[in-house]
Order: structure tokens, then C-alpha cells, then sequence
């Protein structure tokens, strides 16, 4: 027969209860990494809290093992967790080994030592204070702040609880004196006589959940130290969560504004772009540049949609590598792309096509392009009261102007009228050839 406090039996009942909602939410979402980790540590705190006041007709050393073990265990599991879901970058695992071999040490020492309760309160939040100051030192060498600033607010809790307890170390160290012994006699009886203790009520079957006797049981310990983990394991599973929810929502945000094979904006989400940027540079020089991939059709017939999928993925990657600070590019249609350049004049802009026209008539792309990839560019610069329909439209005639004019090459709306001179007299001598 032996005793379990009713308190700490209910804790560790929510214990498995958080447990259970771990798994659930871990089966759930398989990318919830950490919670798989969490739940077996709930499951360690109950047991913990299900041992670690339990008292038995005989001493039973082997309880305090299993009841601190499982406490050391449940805090490496959640360190465990944490690195598995990328919060840490070093693996836990020399420090879970190291810290545990200091646990067996020590409760080696206590069993010979044949220890006194106070010891035995102190077994588990030594290694785990180890455990976790050396976790602090390596987290705040990577960075992670956060995370380090809350290692040492466990720290402190945990030392706090270990030290201050009424069985904790500070009373170990120094002990208080013995209550003074004072007489008395109960109203209505005679100086001298006995008075009749009332004697604790037998246990009733095999568990008996009363709570243990004593003037302050030594259940306030445990729950403390399961409180703060309980709160701290909640809040961190809150927090990553929440990092989930946004990352997912970023993730569909992007989905529905972002071209998937370059990585720019698709066609509604750059003209809702462009059209803001314009409003926000009124008083300031901006530019459209449209983009067309010479002969794409050519290379779909001959070489295969695949190459053409690589030539349209090169010609994303050099306008992301081309992007000047103001600059916003996409891609609004098969071969077809876009950038505005805000506080740019066309000699800017000018520049930023040339690079990018070189850039693609220089790549190699091979498995069966043998000749030479080209891309024609046409440029308009943004005038007072334009809207982004008009200042596009404009840009579309200078590339159709770089089109007519032999391709691979850049043209500005302003010299529209010269092309069209060069493309009529290029006519007239083919006609009179």
C-alpha cells in the first residue's frame, strides 16, 4: 500500500492530457516536428509527478531514481525538440549524455551516502541546471537570443525553487532551530491532563490519494518546477504554432503573387506593384521596361519546352541579379516580362536592359540550342498624369520597335521615330531589290 498526493496526481493527469493533444496535433502536422519530441516529455512529467511524491511502508531508493531520471529525461527531450525543429543548430545529445552521467553520479553518491529527503530534492535540478546553462552558452554563440534569454529565465526559476524551498538547499546548508515547546490545556479540562490527538484515518485499500502527512508536504516542490515547465513548454508550443500559421500564410501569399519558375511577380501582382509605386513617385522619374525572348516559339519547336523552361528561368535570374533598389520586375506573360525602375531616368534604365540583354546573349544553355538566345527590350519613361496602362503602351510600341528592327537590342519610346524610319527604309530596299 502506499500514498500518492491528490494534486500532484491530478497534474500529472493533465500532464498526459497535454500529451495527447501534442500527438494529436502532431499527427495532424507532420511538420510540427518538436511536438512528437514534447509529448514523450508530458509523459515523463506525469510519471515524475506520480513518483516524486509517492510514499511507501518502506523506503524505496529506487523511486527517487526513476521520479529525477524522469525529470532529467522530459527536460532533454524538450531541448531535443527544439533542435530537431531547427531552433538549435548543435545536437543536444553530448550534452543529454554528459549532464545524465552527472545525474547517475550523484544519486549514486546519495543511495551510499544513504541521504537524507532534502538531498533528494536537489538530485534532479542540478543536471538539468547543467544541462541547460551549457545549452545557453551555445544557443547565445549562434545567435538565437530568444531562445537564450529564455534558458536563462528557466534557469533562474529552476535555482530559485532548488534553493529556496523548504527543503532545498539553503535549509540544507544552514537549518533553522527547533520550534520552541510551549504547554497548554483545552478550555474546560484540568491542568495536567492528556490531551487526545486525533490519529490519521487508515488507508482505505491499496492507493490512498490524502495527502502525505507532515505540516508542509513536500508536494509544493515538484508542482512548482512542473508549473514552470508545463507554462514554458505551452508558451513554446503557442510560439511555434504561430511561426507555422505565418510561414504558411507567407508561403500562400507568395504562391498567389510569385511566378514559380522565376521567382518574379506574376502579371496582377506587378501592376498592382507598379501601379503603387508610381503613386508613391510623383516628383520623382520612373521607367518601364518590357521584355520579350526572340524567337521563343523556335526554341519550343525545335528544342523542346524544357529548354524553353531553362531560357525563361535564366532570364528571371538575371533580372533578379540585375535589380537595381528601386527596382520591381515580373513576369506577365509566356516569354514576356516587366520591370519599373522608380527614381531612374532612361539612361538608367537604358543600362539596366543592356545588362540583362548581354547577360542572356552571352549563356550557354546547350541540349539542343545551338544558336544564339536573344531578348529585345523596349523602355518608356513615366510622364506627369500617366497612367500605368498608358506608360506601358508605350513601352510595348519600343519593343515592337526593337522587334522590327532586327532584335536583340533595346529601344526607347523616344526613338521611336527613328526606327520607324530605319524599318521603312529597310523595306523600300528589300522592294527594290
Amino acid at each position: 500500500m502506499f500514498q500518492v498526493d491528490v494534486f500532484s496526481f491530478a497534474t500529472a493527469v493533465m500532464a498526459l492530457l497535454l500529451a495527447g493533444g501534442l500527438l494529436i496535433a502532431y499527427a495532424i502536422n507532420r511538420s510540427l516536428t518538436a511536438f512528437g519530441w514534447w509529448a514523450g516529455a508530458f509523459v515523463l512529467l506525469a510519471l515524475w509527478l506520480a513518483t516524486s511524491t509517492m510514499r511507501l511502508p518502506m523506503p524505496a531508493v529506487w523511486i527517487k531514481w526513476l521520479s529525477w531520471s524522469s525529470f532529467y529525461a522530459a527536460a532533454c527531450l524538450v531541448a531535443y525538440g527544439l533542435h530537431k525543429e531547427g531552433y538549435t543548430r548543435a545536437s543536444p545529445v553530448s550534452r543529454m549524455v554528459t549532464s545524465g552521467i552527472l545525474l547517475v553520479v550523484i544519486a549514486t553518491g546519495l543511495t551510499i551516502l544513504n541521504a537524507p529527503p532534502p538531498y533528494w530534492l536537489l538530485l534532479g535540478p542540478v543536471p538539468v541546471l547543467v544541462f541547460m546553462t551549457w545549452s545557453t552558452v551555445l544557443v547565445f554563440r549562434a545567435g538565437a537570443w530568444g531562445y537564450g534569454l529564455t534558458l536563462i529565465a528557466g534557469i533562474g526559476a529552476v535555482a530559485i525553487r532548488s534553493l529556496f524551498h523548504p527543503g532545498g538547499l539553503a535549509r540544507v546548508l544552514n537549518p533553522p532551530p527547533p520550534p520552541a515547546l510551549r504547554g497548554g490545556y483545552e478550555a474546560g479540562s484540568t491542568p495536567g491532563e492528556a490531551i487526545a490527538l486525533q490519529p490519521r484515518p487508515p488507508i482505505n485499500g491499496l492507493i490512498d490519494f490524502a495527502p502525505p502527512p507532515g505540516l508542509r508536504p513536500p508536494v509544493e516542490h515538484p508542482l512548482i518546477i512542473t508549473l514552470f515547465t508545463v507554462v514554458a513548454l505551452l508558451a513554446l508550443a503557442v510560439a511555434l504554432v504561430l511561426r507555422h500559421v505565418l510561414a504558411e500564410l507567407n508561403r500562400m501569399r507568395e504562391r498567389s503573387t510569385t511566378d514559380a519558375m522565376t521567382g518574379l511577380l506574376n502579371r496582377a501582382a506587378f501592376e498592382e506593384a507598379a501601379a503603387a509605386r508610381l503613386r508613391e513617385t510623383r516628383t520623382r522619374p520612373a521607367c518601364v521596361i518590357l521584355l520579350d525572348i526572340d524567337h521563343f516559339k523556335r526554341i519550343n519547336d525545335t528544342s523542346g519546352h524544357a529548354a524553353g523552361d531553362r531560357v525563361i528561368s535564366r532570364l528571371g535570374l538575371l533580372l533578379r541579379q540585375a535589380s537595381l533598389p528601386h527596382a520591381i520586375a515580373g513576369r506577365i506573360g509566356g516569354e514576356e516580362f516587366a520591370v519599373i525602375l522608380s527614381a531612374s531616368d532612361l539612361a538608367a534604365a537604358r543600362l539596366y536592359a543592356e545588362a540583362v540583354r548581354a547577360g542572356l546573349s552571352a549563356a550557354d544553355f546547350d541540349a539542343g540550342i545551338s544558336w544564339k538566345v536573344t531578348v529585345s527590350a523596349g523602355i518608356a519613361m513615366h510622364q506627369p498624369g500617366e497612367s500605368l496602362l498608358g506608360l506601358m503602351d508605350r513601352a510595348d510600341r519600343a519593343l515592337y520597335a526593337a522587334k522590327a528592327t532586327g532584335r536583340d537590342r533595346v529601344v526607347v519610346a523616344g526613338d521611336l521615330a527613328e526606327a520607324g524610319h530605319w524599318h521603312t527604309r529597310q523595306t523600300n530596299r528589300t522592294a527594290t531589290a
